[in-house]
């Protein structure tokens, strides 16, 4: 893994912080996803199971007005598996992945670390955050608004 941009006590990267923080904060994220020699193979059917259970914990999830959650709300799996896309109109911080997942919908990290997923990313208009499955304390937000 690349070095980590902060420390996990403080878990955000914002547009306003050094251009270096934010390339160390970038290439952390897409290392985050990346599958290691000792991780399991992915399992998309698994994932894609999960992720139909997970939508409408997204949608009671996210803060955003009626009108933008009908546009913006769905849950998405990424990397034939890897990732699971929470995308919201609005709410997403450093707690929703693990609170939408682990509190709301009674699946623990090391599962779906067991099932290949290596990271649960939520998105709003005005921030990601990225939970690493390998290390429940593991969490890297940025303010980075969703564009589409």
């Amino acid at each position: 893994m690349p070095p980590r941009p902060v420390p996990k006590t403080s878990p955000t990267v914002g547009s306003g912080m050094s251009a270096e923080t934010q390339m160390e904060a970038i290439a952390y994220m897409a290392a985050m996803g990346q599958p290691r020699f000792d991780d399991a193979n992915a399992d998309p059917d698994w994932a894609a199971t999960l992720a139909e259970r997970l939508r409408p914990i997204t949608r009671s999830l996210d803060k955003g007005s009626a009108e933008d959650k009908e546009k913006l709300d769905r849950v998405e799996v990424i990397g034939a598996g890897r990732k699971i896309d929470l995308l919201m109109a609005g709410g997403c911080d450093a707690e929703t992945p693990s609170r939408a997942v682990v509190t709301r919908g009674g699946t623990s990290l090391s599962t779906l670390l067991s099932h290949g997923v290596l990271v649960v990313r939520c998105n709003d208009a005005r921030t990601q955050c990225l939970q690493s499955t390998r290390d429940p304390s593991d969490v890297l937000c940025t303010t980075a608004p969703r564009h589409r």
